[in-house]
């Protein structure tokens, strides 16, 4: 007679063998398609105009650089425009603004700045996002239907524009067709465009405790996250996608935020958001993107919103975009700024996609080594935890996101890239701040899902039950 504990050991090797399978398609994938650069070559009648939004604020590390990308594309100048969105014309990134467009006269780029009341406030305030509040302007303004949103802290080699538009017309996953005739995305075209986010520290003198709290972003985004994110989205069971670079036609979002009020679908049920998108769809194009500034993740929804009216998947390039990283003013306040962005994002996820944030601790090494561990050792050796196999299943982990590190590193080397990014590998570092970020994941999570309030820009929100945004 099978006892309880055979039953939930048997659970737990299914579920360890699924998240190792999805790590494995990750890996396999960064592997094979993210070891060398691809440079797509489009003919002359490919290449498709397109608009470059980037919305600012303030200014960020390297902030002159990561605009400056866009400026670089290896792309015809005369089908490529560049608008640079602020909310303010007293922001303080206005001079670097101006010094790129007055550098590259050739290229068609503007300044667009949110008007103002009379007490000197953005009237531009459709949400409590201020991102895409932002970012409606230039959104509306743009000249071509296909617009690629960058955030203003990340970096991009030069060709990544010819490899999206590659992508996105030719229906290219990782750089190559997609081919699935089995699962959900099975037979859907390619909508949106996106890729891989990576942060890099830039303090490269400063000892490990000073930029530990840069080093933890670091170290995430170039494994675990990495590593999932590639796998899941080719898998793609469901759309994935980080707001750091995206790339979409106007038309199509338009076209899926008209359907939302005739639809039934669980992302968009609520009346009040409904009657908001026949408001703006309405209005004619262009202004479709008001709608997501409800949302904290719109990046995600815009995602789903394409997917769900659209029968369309995302697609990754091979390529990945770069967030220069300084150290915080106290190492102290470093660790802590890590822990907020992670809570942070984690509670954003938790009410869009609940099933997913409940079981993403399994994701990560150390939980996910104690359930193969329960299970293997009851299972196949009749033992309650062998520890030679948890400590075997942990260095294999290591030394697979090592090699996920160092490749990728040299990936990035092999690019036109920008004068801040060191390539310089210290093993003492990498080893001490993986472990840290791997014992620190489960109480994040923890933290996360037993708190509602995000703290997102020095204001507090809560998500409501239709996922919309609330400040408080």
């Amino acid at each position: 007679m099978i006892d309880l504990w055979s039953c939930v050991c048997v659970v737990l090797l299914l579920w360890y063998a699924a998240i190792l399978m999805v790590a494995v398609v990750g890996v396999t994938e960064l592997l094979f398609n993210y070891t060398t650069q691809k440079f797509f070559t489009l003919d002359k009648s490919e290449y498709e105009p397109v608009t470059i939004l980037r919305p600012i604020k303030g200014i960020d590390p390297e902030l002159e650089t990561c605009l400056e990308c866009s400026f670089q594309q290896a792309y015809a100048v005369n089908a490529l425009e560049v608008i640079l969105c602020v909310d303010s014309a007293a922001d303080e990134s206005m001079p670097i603004l101006k010094r790129l467009i007055a550098k590259y006269p050739e290229v068609d780029a503007k300044i667009l700045v949110s008007p103002t009341d009379n007490h000197g406030n953005s009237v531009d305030h459709f949400g409590p996002n201020p991102k895409v509040n932002n970012l409606a302007k230039g959104f509306l303004a743009a000249k071509y239907d296909i617009v690629w949103i960058m955030d203003s802290n990340v970096w991009g080699h030069p060709n990544l524009l010819v490899n999206s538009i590659k992508s996105l017309n030719h229906n290219l996953v990782d750089g190559g067709r997609t081919n699935w005739t089995w699962g959900p995305s099975a037979g859907r075209k390619v909508k949106l465009v996106h890729h891989v986010p990576l942060a890099m520290s830039i303090t490269a003198q400063s000892s490990l405790w000073d930029k530990l709290g840069v080093k933890l972003d670091e170290t995430f985004l170039f494994s675990s996250h990495c590593k999932f994110y590639v796998g899941l989205n080719k898998l793609s069971p469901a759309p994935c996608v980080n707001g750091k670079s995206n790339m979409f036609r106007r038309s199509d979002l338009d076209e899926a935020v008209a359907r939302i009020p005739n639809a039934n679908n669980p992302f968009f049920s609520d009346p009040s958001v409904k009657l908001h998108a026949q408001q703006l769809a309405s209005e004619g194009p262009g202004h479709s993107l008001k709608f997501f500034s409800k949302y904290i993740g719109e990046d995600n929804m815009i995602a789903i919103a394409l997917w769900e009216f659209l029968f369309s998947r995302t697609s990754l390039t091979s390529d990945v975009v770069i967030q220069p990283l300084n150290k915080s003013e106290t190492s102290k306040h470093g660790i802590v700024e890590f822990f907020k962005r992670r809570i942070r994002w984690l509670r954003v996820r938790k009410y869009m996609v609940y099933s997913a944030t409940l079981v993403e601790p399994t994701t990560e090494s150390i939980v996910n080594g104690v359930f193969g561990t329960l299970s293997i050792s009851y299972l196949m050796f009749g033992e309650v935890f062998i520890k030679k196999f948890f400590m075997l299943h942990m260095i294999l982990w290591y030394l697979s996101d090592t090699c996920q590190y160092r490749m990728l590193m040299s990936r990035i080397e092999s690019y036109a890239r920008p004068v801040w990014f060191s390539c310089q590998f210290n093993w003492y570092e990498w080893t001490c701040v993986w472990m840290l970020r791997e014992v620190f994941a489960l109480p994040i999570w923890i933290i996360a899902m037993l708190g509602h309030e995000i703290d997102w820009r020095g204001r507090p929100f809560r998500i409501k039950p239709d996922l919309t945004a609330e400040e408080l």
